[in-house]
């Protein structure tokens, strides 16, 4: 029997911009803290990469956003800038 994975409290799509092109990105933050990123485009060619694990928020700042998606998405928004991609976009 497959356990099922905690449900997902917060998602945002990212971009970031170097010298090898454009890049978009896919975030999702969990309810058990979790966050995690996959590439999902290059130069506007989608891409379909698996999950990785970004962080991990302690238990006392997911009781925090527990509350309100709008709280838990604007903590993700706060992530994925803190990784050096423009959230929201």
């Amino acid at each position: 029997m497959a356990l099922l994975s905690p449900k997902v409290i917060a998602q945002v799509s990212g971009r970031s911009a170097g010298n090898l092109g454009e890049m978009s990105w896919e975030w999702i933050m969990r309810a058990d803290g979790q966050v995690f990123y996959r590439l999902t485009g290059v130069n506007g060619r989608r891409e379909r990469n698996p999950w990785t694990l970004a962080t991990r928020l302690p238990a006392a700042e997911m009781e925090a956003i527990r509350g309100g998606k709008t709280r838990a998405t604007d903590v993700l928004g706060a992530i994925v800038r803190q990784h050096g991609h423009r959230a929201g976009q």
